[in-house]
């Protein structure tokens, strides 16, 4: 068994070797732990003249465990994540079964094939030039936000929350919906300002506070003044004034789940069982109704499809929580396949017919170049010349065509068959809710009456009683139609 060579060294190894698009991101880090990375899209895909940007962690255990991987330029893989461009390991095969022998180079060439591969190649993809820049100044500014040393009441304001951290956190929540490049532009340019605002309070002391460290602690200040305000007015204020407060939507700790699913295993026989639930926690029994002691029997009601049961008024916070993002989800999955059908279809229809047109310039080309050589040389060469390869090539579109391998095919089977089926799933949970609830309010219904008969039946008793008491036992001669009365009434 040979000696392992340390981390250092190979890393120098990889920085001297000197291959182009890769290099070391911070030349003044010793430990050389971040790298740049650079990957030409393959061609004959929707990557093709495009250039994307990777950045390269390596910890410290590196080369025996591999380095992080993200995206810096935007690009739609199964294996990237799409919000902050991070690769899973468990989807690219080099980094899944890794091994000390690999390098940093062995992963963008395993990136560059993985492009190229079966649907990721004719995936849609973002416009070029697009970055995941918010979410790289986002970690930034997380990771400055500590460094800053401030006094101990603003360090404990928010509890272990990070006063700072709070501050960013909140900023970029309020503004994720923003897509105009006009409002980007600016949001992004004064993140970058106050991140070089940060870095320079960190060279300071709260013992000897620079300008740009009494500027952060000032404000600071002044935002922790206003919220004591604000927390001071809330309390003064009762729950049913003008500004009472709002509504939770976080379900409480103790509540119990309304729905159940009891869903049988799927079995040979049955692979794919019908969705079943239950509600184990109603109806409920008369001694716990509370209030009044009367059962409200509940209602079954829609919201964009969505089954419901209203059982009291007002309608809880977080039930109108959950709908909202049901409908959310159901109306973005629907807008989503209108988008596939009116847009991505047509434009994938478009490569498909261009691909052709190269297929079939590609064959008339490479036979007309064999037919030339064939009269000048008197027969047929079957060197790897020029024309083979293009014969070659266009018989590797057409075998794409013939296993449907295509850029329509592609959006049909990968985008609108599974959007599909998600919202036939969701249907089908839908209808077996909808069940569950149906049963309930039979159940509650026959309840409701048995217990209203019996409440007849109590105050029968007592009036009977009083009536006795009163009368004597010759109180039903007062009364001659009763007897008609009852047994008409059963």
């Amino acid at each position: 068994m040979g000696a392992k060579v340390p981390r250092n060294f190979r890393l120098l190894e990889e920085l001297e070797k000197g291959e182009k698009g890769l290099g070391a991101d911070n030349p003044e880090d010793l430990l050389m732990s971040d790298w740049n990375g650079t990957i030409l899209g393959p061609p004959h895909s929707v990557h093709e003249n495009r250039i994307y940007s990777v950045k390269m962690h390596c910890g410290d255990q590196y080369p025996d465990k591999p380095p992080t991987i993200q995206f810096v330029s935007q690009v739609n893989l199964p294996c990237v994540n799409q919000k902050n461009g991070m690769v899973d390991p468990n989807q690219l095969p080099c980094l899944a079964h890794w091994k000390r022998e690999n390098t940093m180079e062995t992963i963008l060439i395993e990136l560059r094939r993985y492009m190229a591969s079966g649907p990721c190649k004719k995936l849609p993809q973002p416009p070029e030039g697009s970055v995941y820049s918010g979410f790289a100044l986002y970690r930034a500014l997380l990771r400055q936000a500590p460094l800053i040393p401030l006094p101990d009441d603003l360090a404990v304001s928010r509890g272990p929350v990070h006063p700072i951290k709070h501050l960013i956190r909140r900023s970029f929540r309020r503004n994720t919906s923003i897509t105009s490049p006009r409002l980007i532009f600016p949001a992004l340019k004064a993140g970058y300002q106050i991140l070089g605002l940060l870095k320079s309070a960190t060279s300071s002391s709260v013992e000897s506070p620079n300008a740009d460290h009494s500027s952060i602690i000032s404000f600071l200040r002044e935002r922790l003044e206003e919220r004591n305000r604000s927390i001071a007015a809330k309390a003064a204020h009762a729950p049913y004034s003008r500004t009472p407060p709002k509504p939770s939507t976080r379900p409480r700790p103790d509540a119990e789940p309304l729905l159940v699913n009891v869903t049988p295993a799927p079995t040979p026989q049955n692979p794919n069982p019908r969705l079943v639930f239950d509600i184990p926690s109603r109806p409920r029994p008369a001694s716990e109704l509370g209030g009044s002691g009367r059962r409200r029997v509940p209602h079954i009601d829609l919201a964009s499809d969505t089954p419901f049961l209203r059982i009291k008024k007002p309608q809880p916070a977080y039930l109108s929580h959950i709908l909202r993002n049901r409908i959310k989800k159901r109306v973005q999955r629907l807008e989503l396949v209108q988008a596939f059908h009116e847009v991505e279809i047509p434009a994938a229809e478009l490569e498909d017919d261009w691909e052709k047109m190269m297929a079939t310039m590609l064959w008339k080309q490479g036979r007309s170049a064999q037919e030339r050589e064939i009269r000048k040389g008197g027969k047929r060469h079957n060197d790897d010349t020029h024309s083979n390869m293009e014969l070659a090539e266009a018989e590797a579109i057409q075998g794409e065509y013939q296993r449907n391998e295509t850029f329509r095919n592609t959006i049909y089977h990968e985008g609108i068959m599974y959007t599909q089926e998600m919202l036939n799933r969701e249907r089908e949970e839908q209808v077996a809710r909808a069940d569950a609830m149906r049963r309930l309010i039979k159940e509650e219904e026959k309840l409701a009456k048995q217990e209203k008969a019996e409440r007849a039946a109590n105050r029968r008793k007592v009036w009977e009683a009083k009536m006795q008491e009163l009368h004597g036992e010759m109180w039903r001669q007062l009364f001659p139609d009763l007897d008609k009365t009852d047994s008409s009434s059963t």
